[in-house]
């Protein structure tokens, strides 16, 4: 498999070291030694991930994994409960963020994540899924591009969206700041991005250590506190709302809308 070594995707530096109860196998995960951003510093090339290490391809293989290998992942899933507490990203959340108008939504899957009046576009790297998400979101007033995150938002005007939908894909990017940087680029001014990441910085990825449910291997790529995620989006232009204040520090996930400054 043809590995890419990866400098920092915060502040570039190649000054890291490895942090070893969290790596596994051949695969390094790292902390910046300038910055403190948490990664996989040997990832698979792009065209790995999308392919022979996709998602939908591994999901299964890694849940029986996790089940097998500890008891603390058993007492995660039977306390599961504790997410819908403090649940975020819902239809109706998602309506009130973005109201009525145009949202990209990076990494679409079959297009159907964004509810009306909404109207739809998306990028996604999977044929089958695109071309369902295609025909859904023409439908709707919208289209999807089958293309990488970072190539295909390139093919849009400045300004063309009101939102941008970002929900658990800021993980797998190789280059997540620079797709901030062109979200930014097609939001109107004053417009929203969504973006949920798992919390590397949450009480139960301290507890569950290794088993944790944020770690995938290798396409999780990209490990945010809630410090890295604003620095980066802030670098990006955002100001950063946390939308998941109350049980934060529980939540395995960080959930913010970054707006575009009128």
């Amino acid at each position: 498999m043809d590995i890419v070594e990866r400098s920092c995707p915060l502040c570039k530096s190649d000054r890291n070291v490895k942090l070893d109860i969290y790596s596994r196998g051949d695969w390094v995960i790292c902390r910046c030694e300038d910055c403190g951003f948490v990664f996989l510093r040997n990832a698979p090339r792009y065209d790995a991930l999308i392919n022979d290490l996709a998602w939908e391809k591994t999901f299964a293989d890694e849940s029986e994994r996790r089940d097998r290998e500890v008891t603390l992942r058993k007492i995660d899933k039977a306390t599961r409960f504790r997410l819908k507490l403090f649940r975020s990203g819902s239809s109706n959340q998602l309506r009130r963020i973005f109201g009525q108008g145009r949202v990209l939504d990076i990494g679409c899957g079959g297009g159907t994540r964004l509810p009306e009046p909404i109207i739809p576009f998306g990028i996604e790297v999977s044929h089958a899924l695109w071309q369902k998400a295609d025909e859904i979101m023409r439908s709707r007033g919208g289209y999807a591009i089958h293309a990488p995150a970072v190539e295909g938002i390139a093919e849009f005007d400045d300004g063309y969206f009101k939102g941008v939908f970002a929900r658990s894909f800021l993980e797998h990017e190789m280059d997540p700041a620079r797709l901030l940087k062109e979200a930014y680029r097609v939001l109107e001014p004053g417009g929203v991005m969504y973006v949920r990441v798992p919390n590397f910085g949450s009480v139960n990825r301290r507890v569950v250590g290794p088993q944790w449910c944020g770690f995938r291997y290798p396409d999780h790529v990209n490990y945010f506190t809630l410090d890295t995620l604003r620095k980066m989006t802030a670098e990006a232009g955002f100001s950063l709302k946390l939308m998941n204040r109350i049980g934060f520090y529980f939540d395995d996930n960080i959930k913010a809308c970054l707006v575009r400054p009128v």
